[in-house]
């Protein structure tokens, strides 16, 4: 998967608060009226994100996170601030050694990862979703597949890979499911200008993904993307909170989307190659973010 989640974010975040925030409200009968008792222009909400390398992410014993990010929702301007964490950032974890941050999902799921974080940068996130390759697949079935025009034949076999992959896409104006946009996402071999072509195609995908979601026809599929985000998430963020993401956020696009990376730099210790946070400029970032 390595750079797959990365990619995805972005647009898996507006799922998340469009889709999933509005059936939910839907459910629970609210109307515009009564968005003021979710007090929708106060406070911001937090969360961790994280993408487990896995087709599980509730039962990954030996997963490792390969996606690490903070979310600051502002309700007030409608805008989302993302920070990054490099995955082998250095770190302690509760009751291991210094190391890769990680490793944290793999000694203790979610709430040690978590943990970990907070104590890292000094912060008080308490709300986190945790996905998994499932959940991608899940989503794109339910908006109906999405349509890419795949630049080049997609063919790769890896039965190694954890999952498997079985890529088999041809050249052309395509509607994938699921199981073929990861796949898609995922295919690295035969692009004429390399990882940009990777990027560009993955690009392409996510424009696509938000267009659909900015339809007003997808409140006939959030039924659907409730259900995924029970069944292929861990999670601790009520309805009741969803909601109040996804009145707030009605009017985001994605220039409302503010992302940064971690403030660091790369060092060896005992051989081994670490990320090393710079703590002021990380407090600085933080602070602007409203994570602090």
């Amino acid at each position: 998967m390595k750079s797959f989640f990365r990619a995805f974010f972005s647009t898996l975040l507006v799922i998340l608060i469009l889709g999933l925030g509005l059936v939910a409200a839907y459910f629970h009968f609210f109307d515009e009226k009564d968005t003021e008792k979710l007090n929708v222009n106060g406070d911001g909400l937090q969360f961790l994100l994280l993408g487990v390398d896995s087709l599980d992410s509730k039962n990954a014993d030996n997963a490792r996170s390969d996606t690490i990010m903070i979310i600051n929702v502002n309700p007030k301007d409608s805008s989302v601030n993302i920070m990054s964490i490099p995955r082998d950032t250095y770190t302690k974890i509760s009751g291991y050694r210094n190391q890769k941050i990680n490793h944290s999902y793999k000694y203790g799921g979610t709430e040690l990862t978590l943990d970990t974080v907070n104590n890292l940068l000094g912060t008080n996130i308490k709300h986190y979703i945790t996905i998994d390759y499932r959940f991608v697949e899940s989503v794109v079935d339910d908006l109906g597949g999405i349509t890419v025009d795949v630049l080049i034949d997609m063919k790769y076999e890896d039965p190694t890979a954890n999952p498997p992959l079985h890529i088999d896409i041809n050249k052309g104006t395509q509607t994938l499911n699921g199981n073929d946009a990861v796949g898609f996402l995922r295919f690295r071999k035969g692009y004429a200008n390399a990882d940009l072509g990777r990027v560009e195609a993955q690009q392409q995908f996510m424009s696509a993904l938000f267009s659909k979601i900015k339809d007003p026809k997808i409140i006939l599929s959030t039924p659907k993307l409730l259900k995924s985000y029970i069944n292929y998430s861990e999670n601790n963020m009520s309805a009741k909170e969803l909601i109040k993401l996804a009145f707030s956020m009605k009017n985001m696009t994605s220039d409302n989307i503010n992302t940064n990376t971690l403030p660091g730099y790369p060092k060896y210790k005992g051989g081994v190659s670490y990320y090393i946070m710079d703590e002021n400029e990380a407090d600085v970032m933080l602070v602007n973010a409203g994570f602090k």
